[in-house]
């Protein structure tokens, strides 16, 4: 009879399991990891830097950086916050540091440093790695719990913590099947906007420090940094606005328009008003080399070919209505998307188990004591920015605790 049996060897299992053996050292723990490899996921996320946490140090605030998850993760944040994973890789000897934006790596600027820590941490006479170990089932018993592997090997263990991911398909809840949770439908979040028929592609590179994009027919609407690449439209506005419309999108088949803002700080009249006092000043400039607004040289450009101003050697020329129009295109051009992209390879799922049926307090299952979820595996998902894995080492370290606490 094992003490722990660990679903999953991506960050929160192996975040929970080193918790557990901190605390505990001679503790019976075992990771089942289904691959032949761990840790993949901190291996690539950040471009290879890891993006560990936020520094947003107030879980109020933190909150409202995931889309699902609020506010039942106001509970697990008020146990372990920002602060506090900074203390725990800093006790295994890794500094995390905090970028202009607000995101934090580890000093090394290497995702190894963070691997390294989390298998380090994961050590005790009692500890053991199983890879290739897909679980077939787990059913509850009176002592505890049975997992029947893939393989046909069986354990037993006091406590079972799920910490198996995100299921794009839905087929990694299956050997739940006994427990009878409710699942919400998992559907993709984070992800670029394709564009059909990429009008803007010969700008891809191109990027805008803030600029509002809007999701069409929603109210739903998000302001930052967009990047213009050439299948689409990136950047933080964009991935944030993926991730609190990914079941809307999903409904929507991924056929869907959204609207750029390029200069959110001004209004129409005032956009217009600008244009139309630079060109009662300027009558012999050229239109298209008129730089008006703080914008890439290369957008203004491509406003004035799309209202018709780059036809016209001078402002004298161009009339209203095509002033009209470049006011139009810089405070709402729409373009027509159809599909997404994975961001940076970084596979983030909407859905999972209903977090009605888990207690925050513990993240263990409400009527089955024992039963332990972590990380994605729940319903909980933020935007990008380390708030994914925020909420992985959050919900690892509340049911490790409750893990510890029954063993003691």
């Amino acid at each position: 009879m094992k003490d722990l049996v660990v679903i999953g060897g991506g960050a929160a299992g192996f975040f929970a399991a080193s918790e557990v053996l901190r605390k505990k050292p001679n503790a019976s723990v075992v990771i089942l990891e289904k691959t032949g490899k761990v840790l993949s996921k901190v291996k690539i996320s950040g471009g290879g830097r890891c993006n560990v946490t936020h520094q947003c140090f107030e879980p109020d605030k933190l909150i409202e950086f995931y889309p699902r998850g609020n506010p039942w993760l106001k509970d697990v944040f008020r146990q372990f916050q920002v602060r506090d994973t900074l203390r725990w890789f800093e006790d295994l000897g890794v500094k995390i540091v905090p970028e202009a934006d607000g995101r934090m790596f580890p000093s090394t600027n290497e995702s190894q440093t963070i691997v390294d820590a989390l298998q380090n941490g994961a050590k005790g006479p009692q500890f053991s790695l199983k890879l290739h170990s897909a679980v077939r089932r787990v059913s509850p018993g009176s002592q505890g719990f049975e997992l029947e592997l893939e393989s046909g090997e069986t354990l037993w263990s006091r406590n079972v913590l799920v910490a198996s991911g995100g299921s794009p398909s839905g087929n990694g809840f299956s050997f739940l099947k006994d427990f009878g949770f409710s699942i919400v439908p998992p559907v993709p979040s984070l992800f670029t906007f394709n564009v059909v028929n990429h009008p803007w592609k010969e700008l891809m590179g191109l990027s805008v420090p803030s600029a509002t994009v809007k999701l069409e027919k929603s109210d739903l609407s998000f302001t930052g940094p967009v990047l213009v690449t050439h299948w689409g439209f990136s950047g933080p506005a964009v991935l944030k606005l993926s991730a609190f419309g990914a079941r809307l999108l999903h409904e929507r088949e991924y056929r869907y328009s959204f609207s750029v803002d390029w200069l959110p700080e001004l209004s129409v009249e005032e956009v217009e008003r600008q244009l139309f006092a630079f060109q009662l000043a300027n009558p012999q400039k050229r239109p298209d080399q008129s730089m008006i607004f703080p914008l890439p040289k290369r957008l203004w450009e491509k406003v004035c070919e799309e209202s018709g101003l780059s036809a016209y050697f001078n402002w004298a020329e161009a009339g209203k209505k095509k002033v009209q129009e470049a006011t139009r295109l810089l405070k709402k051009r729409v373009f027509q998307a159809s599909g997404k992209t994975t961001y940076k390879d970084e596979f983030v799922t909407s859905g999972g188990i209903d977090l009605d049926e888990i207690d925050a307090g513990s993240c263990q299952a409400k009527r089955f004591p024992g039963l332990f979820f972590a990380g994605e595996v729940l319903n909980v998902d933020g935007v990008t920015g380390g708030f994914n894995f925020q909420a992985a080492w959050s919900t690892a370290y509340s049911a490790s605790s409750e893990i510890v606490r029954t063993l003691k």
